[in-house]
């Protein structure tokens, strides 16, 4: 992903390691994260997939007069079809009943995630919900194609019931051409520093929502 990596300042690369190396998702890779970490993240991640069609609704309206930009986001969002039902079929594959979504009580780093999201459509430019989610989505699908197999191997699902993961393939493939647009994109030194704030906002609140599905009680505990 060419145009995030140019923003990679040496913090901004260390920050973005630690969501890559996160003991959450390292504990998938090798087998020893317990089952039920997997529900309550299946559940939490629940409140953000159930509101990804708002919000990039919303970023489709906001991005107008730009044509293009708006099928690009189009196409981003069509790829998210669904996703929502997939995550469900992974949670009911780790013990998570279907009721249960209904009626989810997010953690407060869950909560301040999908809060950043909405203040950054609201306050923010165009090319700065683009680099905000945009820098999320290109990192949450690495993880996803890189532990989807150990949840295969380790926790015994199959190929249907981790396919909230593996589809995120279609969703990375979205993610090209928003950033070829937006590398197209004159940029001044201000609006620079607005997008290299947001990509490290995106990052912090990312990390936030991984320690608190790690470190949450369990409702078995």
């Amino acid at each position: 992903m060419a145009w995030f990596d140019q923003w990679l300042t040496p913090e901004l690369r260390a920050l973005r390691e630690r969501i890559l190396h996160h003991p959450f998702w390292s504990g998938i890779e090798a087998g020893t994260l317990a089952r039920e970490r997997l529900g309550l993240f299946a559940l939490q991640d629940w409140l953000i997939v159930r509101d990804a069609y708002r919000l990039d609704g919303l970023a489709i309206a906001r991005a107008a007069p730009h044509l293009e930009l708006q099928e690009m986001l189009i196409d981003k969002l069509a790829a998210k079809k669904g996703g929502p039902e997939l995550l469900l079929r992974f949670g009911t594959g780790v013990g998570v009943p279907r009721t249960a979504f209904a009626q989810v009580e997010p953690l407060a780093a869950c909560q301040a995630l999908l809060n950043f999201f909405y203040w950054v459509l609201e306050t923010g430019t165009p090319i700065e919900w683009l680099a905000a989610v945009g820098a999320s989505e290109e990192v949450f699908a690495r993880l996803c194609l890189r532990i989807y197999p150990a949840l295969m191997r380790h926790y015994n699902l199959e190929a249907s019931q981790v396919a909230f993961f593996s589809a995120h393939l279609a969703i990375s493939e979205q993610l090209t051409p928003l950033e070829r647009w937006l590398s197209e994109q004159d940029l001044g030194l201000a609006e620079h520093q607005h997008l290299a704030r947001v990509i490290h906002l995106s990052h912090q609140y990312e990390l936030q929502f991984y320690d608190a599905v790690l470190q949450a009680p369990l409702a078995s505990s």
